[in-house]
This record gives structure tokens, sequence and C-alpha cells, in this order.
């Protein structure tokens, strides 16, 4: 049997590994809770983990509505309360730490510690032609264009060269799986209306921003401006791996985000 958990209007699926404090893992635009399977064994060790498929994407309700980083915010807080979890700390990866941005504003003693990885605080210039041109593709070309273009926002181009095996087999599990191009449209809408900026300096968790110096998709300058916004928070860069790095670069991720995530609990 699979385990999902009840939110307004549908169900997450989720898995859990490991015992002790909750962690919870939120996924960027894809929005499946596979990305985060190089993390998953070395932080069980530590941490009760839970990764989950967001709304509309993976093995979750595919809810086709107007999708927003407050209605995702709300998903991760009922998925919380149906796992009659009242405290835990969290990793959220670019849409996965927008949502949390609303998530721990507006339910400031559900989170002990967070992370901001590869994410920012709303949408300037750069992200509305970037993240733009990206739903304009899947509108014009189709899934398949969308699809074989992704890698080129997420990866270095060096990673790109050297893994064109892996990738591929990523596309055809894609292809394999329930894409629906309304839904994930919809979900870079809710990104390119993205906007806690003004409201961020309000979190009260301990907080750790993080993000690779080569990120194309959230340049390092966004993780500065949240930082700097964030009460406390502490800012560390990777030296390299893209807007993905805690796949492409785990072992220096996981130090950081474990070295973060464990001082003083253990």
């Amino acid at each position: 049997m699979m385990p999902f958990a009840d939110i307004a209007g549908g169900q997450l699926y989720y898995e859990s590994h490991g015992e002790g404090f909750p962690l919870i893992f939120s996924t960027g635009m894809g929005g499946v809770g596979a990305y985060w399977a190089p993390q998953i064994a070395e932080f069980a060790k530590h941490y009760r983990v839970i990764v989950y498929d967001h709304r509309g994407t993976g093995r979750s309700t595919k809810s086709v509505m107007k999708y927003s980083v407050e209605l995702l915010a709300q998903d991760l807080i009922d998925l919380m309360d149906s796992l009659g979890i009242a405290e835990a700390d969290a990793v959220g990866h670019s849409t996965g730490g927008m949502l949390m941005q609303a998530a721990l504003v507006d339910h400031p003693k559900r989170f002990r510690r967070a992370v901001f990885y590869g994410t920012r605080g709303n949408a300037d210039h750069f992200t509305k032609l970037a993240m733009g041109m990206r739903l304009a593709l899947l509108r014009s070309d189709g899934v398949a264009a969308y699809r074989r273009s992704t890698p080129i926002f997420l990866y270095p181009s060096d990673w790109i060269r050297n893994n064109a095996s892996l990738l591929e087999a990523a596309d055809r599990a894609l292809v394999e799986s329930d894409f629906n191009a309304e839904i994930m449209a919809s979900r870079i809408e809710a990104v390119l209306n993205h906007d806690q900026l003004g409201r961020v300096h309000r979190i009260a968790s301990e907080s750790l921003v993080i993000c690779a110096q080569d990120d194309f998709l959230t340049p390092p300058y966004y993780s500065r401006e949240l930082a700097a916004l964030i009460p406390g928070a502490k800012l560390v860069f990777i030296g390299y791996g893209g807007h993905a790095c805690s796949q492409t670069n785990p072992s220096e991720f996981n130090s950081a985000v474990l070295s973060f995530l464990t001082a003083g609990h253990e």
C-alpha cells in the first residue's frame, strides 16, 4: 500500500526514511520527491526524512487548477498535519524554497530550522525572462521540447556532457510518467507570481541559504538577497553544481546542509 497524506482536495504521495526529528525535503519545479535520492540515505542517519511529490506531480493528486506558492505552502502544512508532525526541520529547493518562505512566515512555530536552496524571494526581470522562456516553450512546442530543454537550466554544461546516458534515462522515465502540461504551465505561472521578499524578514527559524556559484536559473545574487533579509541567516556558496547541485555535487551539498542542521542538536 502506497503512503498518501490527505490535503485539501486531494492526496500527496510521500516517503519516510529513518527515525528521529522530522526533516522534510520539498522539491523544485519538477515537484517529485525522488529528486532527493542523493540525500536520503545520508540524512536518514540523523533524521526521520520525509520526501513528497507536490500536488500536480508524480503520484500525488493531479489537480488541474490555478497554482500558487501559497497553495503549495498550505499543502506542506497539511502534509505535516496528516502525519502528526507538530514541528520539523525543512529543506526547500527552488520552488520548494519559495513555498517554504510562505509556510515559515505564516506558521512560524511549525519549523525549527530551514534551508533555502537555489531559490529566490520574488520574480525579477531575469526570472521573468528565464521562466517565461520555459513557459513559452511548453505552450508553443509542447511537452517534449520543454522536457528536452530542462537540463540546460539545471546542470553545468560539462556535467551534461559527461552524463548524457543518465539524462536520457531520466528523460525516458519522464515520458512514461503522467506529465500534465496544463498543470506544469500553472506551476510555472505560480513561481512567476511569487513575491515573499517583503515578508521574509518575519522568518523566525534558524536559516541557511545555500546556492552553487554557477547556478544559472537562480544566480547567487538571489541567495545574497534572501540571506540579508532573513534575520540571522547563514549564507553558504558551493563552488560547482549548477541549479541542481544537490545532485551534481552531493558530497559538498550534504556536508554543508548537515553541518548546519545538526549543529547543537546531536
